[in-house]
């Protein structure tokens, strides 16, 4: 992405941002029910009809819930990318032995 220059410009980056991830939902929607090959479909009738039904569905609380609760586990489960989160100063020092002091090395 080029350097946005002043803040209009910051202003239009943004706006020309929402709205390609407004136009990503559907799109990753028809491409996950294509790669599914659902072969009960039969026709643009049957594909209204489910929308209609998963709509209806999402008026309620509890499938939102299970819904958001399992794309969460999904998500989860991918590999993580990116920097490791850094050490904290307990997993840091496991490798001191009780009777050893974490700073001063021991000498035999």
């Amino acid at each position: 992405m080029p350097p946005i220059q002043g803040y209009s410009a910051s202003v239009e980056a943004a706006r020309q941002a929402l709205e390609v991830a407004q136009t990503a939902l559907p799109r990753d929607v028809g491409q996950a029910v294509t790669n599914a090959g659902w072969t009960f479909l039969r026709d643009r009738f049957d594909v209204q009809v489910l929308i209609d039904h998963i709509t209806s569905k999402a008026e309620d609380d509890d499938f939102v819930s299970k819904l958001h609760a399992a794309a969460d586990k999904a998500r989860q489960q991918q590999p993580q990318r990116g920097r490791p989160p850094k050490a904290t100063s307990d997993t840091a020092h496991k490798h001191v032995r009780d009777d050893e002091s974490p700073i001063v090395p021991a000498t035999i």
